[in-house]
């Protein structure tokens, strides 16, 4: 009799003892718990740069019109594209004709740097002389010997130029770089200098 009364006793002290700390719990909740909101992303910035028109892939080049009259050649353009960037080494040339200036630039000069792939559809293999009209957001052309900023290149022995030997019927990479520190270029094309030759560039 004691054990039972003991037991039932011991019940109801847990079960108020429960009553009262659920009501306490309870109490002391936040009447209104925030939910944090999602973190929202970053929005994207548009870019700066003008819109780029390249020189259209899938055609063949034509010379300047100061070389063969702007005749369509025989190189055909695979693809190209334009980026900018900055020397990787020193490069000094000399001016050639009435322009005697010397152009130079160290590493580490930014510079537009335009680079592509052509097919060589003659039946020789040939050495290319590529050269370019580069047009900024202020419509002043780059690019030419005897423009502000010349293409200066390593692998041609002048500025105005890059050189690119191609096999025939084979296809071959080529690059130039144009010392100029702004983003602006908005379009490009590119042509033959004069007639692709079986030997280098003097």
């Amino acid at each position: 009799m004691n054990k039972k009364l003991i037991m039932l006793t011991l019940t109801a002290v847990l079960l108020v003892s429960a009553f009262f700390i659920g009501i306490h719990l309870l109490s002391t909740a936040p009447e209104n718990e925030e939910v944090p909101s999602p973190t929202s992303s970053p929005t994207a910035t548009p870019s700066s740069t003008p819109t780029l028109t390249p020189t259209p892939s899938g055609e063949y080049l034509h010379y300047r019109t100061s070389c063969e009259g702007g005749a369509e050649t025989k190189a055909f353009l695979v693809n190209s594209q334009l980026y900018y960037g900055v020397y990787e080494e020193n490069i000094t040339r000399p001016g050639y004709g009435t322009n005697s200036t010397w152009c130079t630039a160290n590493a580490g000069d930014p510079c537009v740097i335009i680079s592509g792939t052509i097919r060589n559809d003659y039946d020789k293999d040939y050495y290319f002389a590529i050269t370019a009209d580069v047009y900024n957001s202020k419509g002043e052309i780059i690019g030419p010997f005897g423009s502000e900023w010349p293409i200066l290149t390593s692998s041609a022995p002048m500025p105005g130029f890059t050189v690119a030997h191609v096999h025939s019927g084979a296809v071959g990479s080529f690059e130039m770089q144009i010392k100029y520190d702004a983003e602006d270029i908005v379009s490009y094309t590119l042509f033959l200098a004069w007639q692709p030759t079986e030997i280098h560039p003097p």
